[in-house]
């Protein structure tokens, strides 16, 4: 083996033990790339991205906050978001991405405050346990809709997890 053939598998090593420990940090399992969607996929009747989906579930949630129709935020933006996300959890199943959304889904229906937001906050929620088990956001899903003592909230309260989710889909600081 030649100096350059080593030099290249120490400095490949040396650049993907940081992202393996990244991954291992944050309690996600590593999830292979081909089982993730591209960020040029589009999905639904809408024709969303990923990206598209997290700023219809961002906007309309602001809307809502603003003041909106509830009625119409629900059966425009967010009935696009439903379709589009059933189509990417189609093609790509095991995608985390896919269990933030359905939290971020739910949040937003609970920003309405009426009683078809928190039934279809219901039906997220429902959608995300019983489709992504295993994910953190479950115990999530469920403390929003009250059924738990959030313990980084004590007035458990659905606002701080609003914010959250909003944080997950922050763009970068420009450098």
């Amino acid at each position: 083996m030649s100096f350059r053939s080593i030099a290249c598998a120490v400095a490949l090593t040396m650049f993907a033990l940081p992202v393996a420990a990244l991954a291992a940090e944050d309690g996600a399992p590593y999830v292979p790339m081909s089982q993730l969607a591209p960020a040029d996929e589009y999905f639904g009747h809408a024709k969303l991205s990923v990206l598209g989906i997290a700023n219809h579930i961002k906007d309309a949630g602001a809307r809502l906050d603003e003041g909106a129709n509830p009625a119409k935020v629900f059966d425009g933006p967010l009935a696009f978001v439903e379709d589009s996300i059933r189509d990417w959890e189609h093609q790509f199943p095991n995608d985390p991405w896919i269990a933030r959304d359905l939290y971020g889904l739910e949040l937003a229906y609970l920003r309405a405050q009426s009683p078809r937001g928190v039934s279809l906050a219901h039906h997220a929620a429902d959608w995300l346990v019983a489709d992504y088990p295993d994910s953190p956001l479950c115990g999530d899903a469920q403390v929003a809709l009250g059924y738990g003592p959030d313990p980084r909230d004590s007035a458990g309260s659905t606002a701080d997890a609003w914010t959250r989710f909003a944080a997950l889909r922050a763009p970068l600081p420009p450098h």
